[in-house]
């Protein structure tokens, strides 16, 4: 997987397919392996472009705190290095905070606007459980027991019908591998506890898409429809059964249409 250093942290990122291009950035924690699921079949029509945000994966986070701006400058900073001067951009939970500074601050390079599980500001709920997870590994519980209490949030109750979580392991010291997630992960939840762009939605001018699941109790619904409503012209549409995360046959029956219709050679 090939990395680049743009006056910032080294960034670990993968082209896949041809075609105009989709850059699609991932959530809290997560990395470009997050839409392995999903590159299949964008990558039929499309360049997409997978990365791994600073302190996720193999890309770098720096010394001091980072926001979620410098995140959406590190996405405009590799594709302008990819010679991509406008993209679509889908971004997943955090990752859709990530895209939406990115359209807020490099306008001219964005033509469409994807946004899945998203937020304008992070729910008081889903910080106060977050920060629950980060002390419990502070106090010596594994990483392994953080993913648990991820999945429980962000996946829809049916996936745990017949499962015993009740019993997570727990650890006193962590992995080099593992801290060094953690400590990624830490920061990035520091970032997006600054991220508020309810006042910024209506300066969004590019086509936009928003979805939400109605089985999301990481960020309720309501969340993703009030922010559709406050980006012009935005379309919002909400799946039945859906938790946080989206799989490809709950979102590509809407998402490919949707890119189809707003090409940047049209």
């Amino acid at each position: 997987m090939p990395k680049v250093q743009l006056g910032g942290p080294v960034i670990n990122y993968e082209n896949h397919g041809t075609g105009e291009p989709l850059v699609m950035i991932a959530g809290l924690g997560g990395d470009l392996h997050s839409w392995r699921s999903m590159v299949p079949a964008l990558s039929k029509d499309y360049r997409v472009i997978i990365l791994d945000n600073r302190g996720s994966g193999q890309s770098e986070a720096p010394p001091g705190e980072f926001s979620v701006a410098d995140m959406a400058d590190d996405v405009a900073k590799l594709l302008a290095h990819l010679g991509i001067r406008r993209t679509h951009v889908l971004g997943s939970s955090m990752g859709g905070n990530i895209a939406q500074e990115f359209v807020l601050r490099h306008p001219d390079m964005a033509h469409t606007l994807v946004l899945l599980s998203s937020y304008a500001r992070r729910p008081d709920r889903s910080g106060v459980a977050i920060d629950a997870m980060i002390r419990a590994v502070q106090e010596g519980s594994s990483l392994d027991t953080l993913q648990t209490m991820m999945q429980c949030w962000c996946l829809p109750e049916h996936i745990f019908d017949g499962k015993n979580i009740s019993r997570m392991p727990r650890q006193k010291v962590l992995s080099e591998p593992e801290r060094a997630f953690f400590e990624g992960f830490t920061r990035q939840k520091i970032a997006l506890d600054g991220f508020d762009s309810r006042s910024r939605l209506k300066d969004i001018k590019v086509p936009t898409l928003v979805m939400h699941g109605t089985a999301d109790i990481m960020v309720a619904a309501h969340h993703g429809e009030e922010m559709a409503k406050a980006i012009p012209g935005a379309k919002f549409i909400l799946v039945e059964g859906v938790g946080h995360v989206f799989t490809p046959n709950k979102c590509m029956d809407d998402v490919l249409p949707f890119l189809r219709s707003h090409p940047i050679n049209g």
